[in-house]
């Protein structure tokens, strides 16, 4: 015995080819009924890198306008675009045009992977006009999602909203005269919770993250895509019960703000670190290592503008006497006042003949995790005649307010690695100077 309840009627009025045709047309009548385009956030990888934003204007006969603060060629380029049906509907741009320098493999310091961008998308949902799709590659990380502009001129005002956020993106990274201390700040009614931004520029990545002396780590991961007015993050920042997604520059205090149902997040320059650790206790262990810090052994960002400043400035004053530098190296004591701290300068004439200036420091005393050296005076030698020169680093050793020590690892530069420990000292007098060496 069987049950048959078939009344011969149709599932489907249409085909599956017309299905597919309409849920097409559906898509791209939606992309071009703004004719003022939509404004695209696009993060390719948001558990890794940062996001883009761009502009597109979608137009019937398959070919889209696009400008983007990728870089600073801003300029309106023209492309195709096509939408489709793979696993679901997609929006595919077929020709090269901004977004697809996110998935260029070449990109200086991400050679091999670029941002692992795609050029096609998975249409998700439609929310009052706001169009989100998924990237084909990254379905969990990767978002395009394109908001109306209403735009009275597509054609200016995408190229001025895309110069104003790509020029953002310059606001959140240090100056020579900013502090090398970028926090993330959280103030509700439970009070204050900082911790140290640990941001990657080329990335544009953010590891906010505070460790403490029981060795319990707290440490939030997301990708900063900027606007013409602040940046959006992606995932949100989830915290005590409040989500942040959106943050607005105030030139003011140079700081990024989020304010949600009366708390604040901000993204801020500080005198100091959200933590200091005990790292300045190893200094004790290293004994007569010497701290080297040579521009030759290659870049590190750990070193701030502020410190490469202080070498411009000592460059510049040795350049009366035909000389430039070439290194310095600190020597540690905690227990003698005899000179046995000491700062050896060396400079170089242009045949590359390397002359010595030692300045001798009091004890090195730790107070408060800090590190204090207190200036005593040029030693014989070289050391009186270069003093006026070379005091810039002579001041920067000589903060009265001391000096933060992080033990770094093993070091790594620009030109290579090396075994050797890694630290950074940084002025709490002027926290806008730090400088990354070895010991050796």
């Amino acid at each position: 015995m069987s049950c048959n309840n078939d009344d011969g009627q149709e599932l489907f009025a249409d085909s599956p080819a017309e299905r597919i045709a309409n849920r097409n047309a559906e898509l791209t009548n939606l992309l071009i009924s703004q004719n003022q385009g939509y404004k695209a956030v696009y993060f390719s990888k948001n558990d890794e890198f940062g996001g883009f934003t761009y502009y597109m204007q979608f137009n019937a006969d398959g070919t889209v306008g696009m400008t983007s603060d990728f870089d600073a060629e801003t300029a309106i380029e023209f492309s195709s675009y096509e939408v489709r049906l793979g696993t679901t509907n997609e929006l595919v741009f077929t020709t090269r045009n901004h977004i697809q320098k996110v998935s260029n493999p070449s990109f200086p310091g991400l050679v091999g992977t670029g941002y692992k961008g795609t050029s096609v998308f998975q249409y998700f949902k439609n929310e009052n006009g706001v169009l989100t799709f998924r990237d084909v590659r990254n379905s969990d990380s990767g978002f395009l999602v394109l908001t109306p502009t209403n735009f009275a001129d597509f054609e200016t005002e995408s190229v001025a909203k895309a110069e104003a956020s790509l020029a953002q993106r310059e606001n959140i990274l240090p100056t020579p005269t900013s502090s090398v201390f970028q926090l993330l700040s959280i103030e509700n009614a439970n009070g204050l919770s900082s911790f140290n931004f640990n941001y990657d520029p080329l990335r544009l990545y953010a590891s906010p993250r505070i460790t403490l002396d029981d060795g319990s780590v707290t440490e939030f991961n997301f990708g900063l895509s900027f606007t013409e007015n602040g940046l959006v993050i992606s995932p949100v920042l989830e915290f005590e019960g409040e989500v942040y997604e959106e943050f607005i520059y105030d030139s003011s205090s140079s700081s990024y703000i989020s304010e949600v149902n009366g708390t604040t997040a901000k993204i801020l320059f500080s005198n100091e670190p959200a933590f200091i650790g005990r790292d300045v206790f190893d200094l004790l262990e290293i004994g007569g290592d010497g701290y080297l810090y040579r521009p030759g052994l290659g870049s590190n960002p750990l070193t701030s503008p502020g410190h490469d400043a202080i070498i411009a400035e000592v460059n510049e004053n040795l350049s009366g006497f035909g000389l430039s530098f070439f290194d310095y190296i600190l020597f540690l004591d905690f227990e003698s006042d005899n000179c046995l701290s000491q700062l050896l300068i060396r400079v170089q004439n242009a045949n590359g003949d390397i002359f010595n200036a030692f300045y001798c420091f009091e004890r090195a005393v730790i107070q408060d995790r800090k590190l204090f050296l207190t200036y005593a005076g040029p030693a014989q030698g070289n050391g009186p005649l270069l003093e006026a020169s070379v005091a810039p680093i002579i001041t920067f050793f000589n903060s009265t307010e001391g000096m933060i020590y992080t033990n770094e690892g093993s070091f790594s530069s620009s030109l290579g690695s090396f075994s050797n420990l890694a630290g950074t000292f940084t002025s709490v007098q002027n926290p806008s100077q730090r400088v990354y060496g070895l010991f050796f």
